[in-house]
């Protein structure tokens, strides 16, 4: 959840009336990716709000990474500690036309079909927890920084294999897959007896593999459940083998220890307090 704004821009004919350029040259390094470019400053608008003011980076080079993406830009929801440039990210900007200081995420299941690419979806609740797709009951820990969505993370444990000592993680809507410690991806590797698919640099299952056991992550003194439905998932490998949707990183004693991407996500609702400084999980209760 990167707090800047990016818009990429190829054509100058497609400048809106009100966009103001900015000289200002900036430059974004991701967890994958980089881009650089100049800023500038234009309407902000998302449903019935709106921003007059919105600063936001004007990518000039982006990484192949995300230009192999259908996408025109991404939409940062982190705090302004990590804000390039001193940018004010949108939600700060927005903060006062909401009815709570806050956004709840829902992410839908994403092995709704036997077909590759499967349509995916979610949705944003800007100023509200209020939604059919979440049950109502969040429960909240407070945020150890408020850089990412970071958060004290109690145990962990896979089938009889566990790490029982807190660590930090962080919540990433931004973050496909769920990230973690090389100890404790390979305990989860291990009780699903995953192999590596070196072509593609993922860890696979069969698709049909029955009875892998539940990741527990325990948050605030209570299990949160992940199960193989939302962490085994077909990404068209054209075979009998699908993903499993964990990677291992290293951050060499520096930042989280864990990544909960939309691995986690799809399982539980994610309710990001900013006045309260504080972020909440409840029960996703539907799909698509």
């Amino acid at each position: 959840m990167h707090p800047c704004v990016v818009v990429w821009l190829e054509n100058q004919d497609y400048l809106s009336s009100t966009f103001i350029r900015d000289p200002q040259n900036f430059s974004i390094e991701y967890g994958s990716g980089s881009c650089v470019g100049t800023l500038g400053i234009d309407v902000l608008k998302i449903s019935d709000l709106s921003y007059s003011t919105q600063k936001f980076g004007l990518a000039s080079r982006i990484a192949d990474i995300f230009g192999y993406q259908p996408i025109d830009g991404i939409l940062g929801l982190g705090w302004p500690s990590l804000a390039v440039d001193n940018v004010i990210p949108p939600m700060q900007n927005l903060l006062s036309q909401l009815d709570k200081p806050l956004f709840t995420v829902w992410m839908a299941n994403t092995n709704t079909s036997g077909n590759y690419p499967i349509p995916s979806a979610g949705q944003i609740i800007f100023g509200s927890t209020n939604t059919p797709k979440c049950d109502p009951n969040f429960a909240y820990v407070p945020l150890t920084s408020k850089s990412y969505w970071q958060f004290s993370l109690d145990n962990f444990w896979i089938g009889t294999s566990g790490h029982t000592k807190p660590q930090q993680a962080i919540s990433d809507t931004g973050t496909s897959f769920l990230g973690g410690p090389l100890i404790q991806i390979g305990m989860i590797v291990s009780a699903t007896h995953a192999v590596m698919d070196f072509q593609n640099g993922i860890y696979v299952v069969d698709c049909e593999a029955k009875n892998l056991p539940d990741m527990i992550f325990t948050i605030g003194g209570q299990k949160y459940h992940v199960p193989a439905k939302e962490y085994v998932l077909d990404v068209g490998l054209n075979n009998t083998k699908c993903a499993l949707t964990i990677f291992d990183m290293d951050m060499g004693g520096f930042g989280p220890d864990w990544i909960f991407g939309a691995t986690f996500i799809r399982t539980y609702c994610n309710v990001y307090d900013i006045g309260g400084g504080r972020i909440g999980f409840s029960k996703s209760k539907s799909t698509l």
